[in-house]
């Protein structure tokens, strides 16, 4: 997998017919746009980006997901495992994201605060 990071964005380029992810910072508000799939070939540049997304100290981090066409478990472990280690009056607010996101959380977190899922 080639990762590359151009103007704050994160591309991960698979060969021919396999899983692509991008991530792109929100111009607006902090937090980050992601488009593609998050799965077993894309999780180095998954997980790179909700890292550098940690490390922002506003109260509300955004992560719009409406144009993820594929996200596992262990993706949305990964975002379980982000807002466990916000800070205390920190948030994530996922917005748009794939229907198995809120199910998986609702299984596995159902008390896990500190992430908001938005229609």
């Amino acid at each position: 997998m080639d990762v590359s990071l151009e103007s704050g964005s994160l591309r991960a380029a698979q060969s021919y017919g396999a899983p692509r992810l991008e991530v792109h910072p929100l111009p607006e508000r902090p937090g980050v746009r992601v488009i593609g799939e998050v799965g077993l070939d894309t999780r180095t540049a998954w997980r790179d980006s909700l890292g550098r997304l940690a490390r922002r100290d506003e109260a509300l981090l955004h992560v719009e997901l409406s144009e993820v066409t594929f996200i596992d478990v262990a993706g949305v472990t990964d975002l379980a495992v982000l807002a466990q280690s916000l800070a205390e009056g920190q948030r994530l607010m996922l917005y748009g994201p794939p229907p198995q996101v809120a199910r998986v959380l609702s299984v596995f977190w159902p008390e896990l605060g500190g992430i908001e899922v938005a229609p």
